[in-house]
Parts: structure tokens; sequence; C-alpha cells
């Protein structure tokens, strides 16, 4: 017998996509460090070692780097 709660908790972490640093690139393979260890992904065009990627469906995207926004003090 399952438990709805366990199946959606697997259903929502699966979904979930990986962050991670691009540590190599060889070929057509990408060695990402994520925080569930070094994964091997295929990557999109313009990917280098060192770029920030998300990885979904055995992919890494490339993450859209963080503007300086300006911080106020209260």
């Amino acid at each position: 017998m399952s438990n709805p709660v366990f199946d959606l908790q697997g259903i929502l972490t699966a979904k979930v996509p990986l962050a991670g640093m691009v540590l190599s690139i060889d070929n057509s393979v990408a060695q990402v460090a994520t925080r569930n260890g070094v994964v091997e992904v295929a990557f999109a065009e313009g990917i280098r070692a060192g770029d920030r990627v998300a990885v979904r469906d055995g992919r890494a995207f490339r993450v859209q780097d963080v503007v300086d926004a300006p911080v106020f003090f209260v």
C-alpha cells in the first residue's frame, strides 16, 4: 500500500532540476558538480568549464547570472 504523501514527495523531487558548475567538457559530455555529486550530461552550445548550469532531462542548460543589485541597509 502506498502513502499519498510519499508519492507526492517522489513526484515533486523528480521534477526539481539540479544546479551546479561545469567542471570539464569532453567532446559531447560535460561533468557537472552538483549537491548530489558529479554527474555527466550532454550540454547546450556555448557552455564552458566554470559556467553555472541547471541539469534537466540529462542535459545542462546555462543559468542566467545574477546581476549585482543595489543593497539597502535599514
